[in-house]
């Protein structure tokens, strides 16, 4: 049994949903043989099978599960659609960083936040490639309301679009324990270090605050937000000085 695939995205910035749609396939039919498109494709399964490949491995999406189509890569059918088939789908659009691997990877932002006021508990949004979709029903009526407001003539259907799209990635993302964790106490050492930034902290202050070894802390916060504590540290005093400056 193949193991499963995970699609690790950067969210900052978050992705953005670009149009949708649903299709129908009889029986024969063949989905389109595509390459080179740019947009993540999150495919919602209504009823049928579609027998999708991806790159020369080949998936069977049945009634009530979810799919997940890379952008890029070459998506084709390996087997015509064999029943009366439907699914909705989505493309979005991702600037950040992204991976598929069969382990779940923290991404970095693909822009500089400062570290100022900045503080979100994780940025990266977790997708199980094939799975079965929990809250189904709910999950269609927000698919459907998405597209309803994104071809409302008033503007502010693109951003209600928009929220619910989030929503919906909300929905169906894969928690991480391990990296709930890792944020737990990269937060945490993130404020001691916002706290006590007029101080001097070196790598045993901290390991003495939080009780871990200093490369662990170093790796925690390395990972989360692409700084270590000391260059964590130095950008934060940067930017108070600057701060401070302008008052």
């Amino acid at each position: 049994m193949a193991q499963p695939a995970y699609i690790s995205i950067s969210c900052l910035p978050l992705p953005t949903f670009i149009e949708g749609g649903y299709a129908t396939f009889q029986a024969g039919d063949h989905h389109p043989n595509r390459n080179n498109l740019q947009y993540f494709i999150l495919i919602f399964m209504i009823k049928g099978k579609l027998f999708i490949s991806e790159d020369d491995n080949d998936y069977t999406v049945e009634s009530g599960e979810m799919f997940v189509l890379l952008p890029r890569h070459h998506h084709y059918s390996w087997h015509a659609v064999t029943e009366n088939t439907g699914y909705y789908w989505l493309h979005f659009y991702v600037s950040g960083h992204w991976e598929q691997q069969t382990s779940l990877v923290p991404m970095r932002s693909a822009i500089k936040v400062p570290t100022l006021h900045h503080y979100t508990p994780t940025e990266t949004l977790y997708l199980v490639k094939h799975a079965s979709v929990q809250n189904r029903e709910r999950i269609i009526q927000m698919v459907k309301q998405i597209f309803k407001n994104s071809s409302a003539s008033e503007e502010y259907g693109f951003w209600q679009a928009q929220q619910l799209f989030i929503d919906v990635l909300q929905e169906i993302q894969v928690q991480s324990q391990q990296e709930s964790a890792m944020v737990q106490l990269s937060g945490q050492v993130q404020r001691y270090l916002r706290d006590h930034f007029n101080e001097k902290i070196t790598n045993t202050t901290l390991s003495r605050a939080f009780h871990f070894h200093p490369n662990y802390l170093i790796r925690t916060l390395k990972a989360t937000t692409g700084l270590t504590p000391t260059e964590f540290l130095r950008q934060y005093r940067m930017e108070e000085a600057s701060k401070r400056l302008l008052r």
